[in-house]
C-alpha cells in the first residue's frame, strides 16, 4: 500500500467520521436543522434525516467497496496493521452480509441515482434484508475500529494520548463488540 493511499483514506475515513458526528447529532437534538417549507416542520425536518441517512450509508460503501480500484478500509487496515487481523475480520464479517445491497443503495439512491421509482427500488431491498441496528452497530463498530488503529499508529509514534495499552484495550473491545452480532 502505498503512503498516498492510506492518506486518502484517512481523509475519507475523517470524512465519514464528520458525517457520523452530524447525522448522531441530528438524532439526539444537539443538532437542529434551519428548514423553511410550506408543507410544515415536521416534514422537512423527516426530510433532512433522510437526506442524513442516505448520505451516511453512501459514504460508508465508499470506504467498505470491495473493489480493486476502490477505497476498502479493510484492506488498508490489513495492509498497514497485519497484526490486527482478527479485530479487523470481526467488524468485516458485520459489514460483508449488507455490503452488495449497500453499493445498489449508494448508486441508486445515495450518490449516483435513479430516472425511476422501479429503478430505485431495488436499493431499497437493503431495508428489506438487514435491519438499520444491525447497519448501524456495523458502522459504529468500523468507526470505532478506525479510530483505534490511528491512536495505535499515533502511540507507535509516541504521541501520549492514548498510551499504546489503552489503544490495545480499545482494539480489542471493538473486535469483542463485533464478534457478538
Amino acid at each position: 500500500m502505498s503512503q498516498e493511499e492510506l492518506r486518502i483514506f484517512v481523509e475519507r475515513f475523517m470524512h465519514f467520521m464528520n458525517l457520523w458526528t452530524v447525522y448522531s447529532d441530528f438524532l439526539s437534538g444537539r443538532y437542529v436543522p434551519s428548514v423553511n417549507s410550506d408543507d410544515g416542520h415536521n416534514e422537512s425536518i423527516l426530510s433532512v434525516q433522510i437526506t442524513l441517512m442516505f448520505m451516511l450509508y453512501a459514504f460508508f460503501y465508499s470506504v467498505v467497496e470491495d473493489s480493486q480500484d476502490a477505497l476498502n478500509g479493510f484492506r488498508v487496515w490489513r495492509e498497514r496493521f497485519p497484526e490486527e487481523e482478527h479485530a479487523i475480520a470481526a467488524v468485516e464479517r458485520q459489514v460483508i452480509p449488507f455490503r452488495d445491497r449497500l453499493r445498489v443503495f449508494r448508486n441508486r439512491l445515495g450518490f449516483h441515482g435513479s430516472r425511476t421509482r422501479t429503478h430505485e427500488a431495488d436499493g431499497l431491498e437493503l431495508f428489506a434484508a438487514h435491519t438499520g441496528d444491525q447497519i448501524f452497530q456495523a458502522m459504529a463498530n468500523f468507526k470505532s475500529l478506525g479510530a483505534a488503529l490511528l491512536a495505535k499508529a499515533n502511540a507507535e509514534q509516541g504521541l501520549p494520548n492514548p498510551s499504546h495499552e489503552q489503544a490495545r484495550l480499545w482494539i480489542d473491545a471493538v473486535a469483542a463488540r463485533a464478534q457478538r452480532r
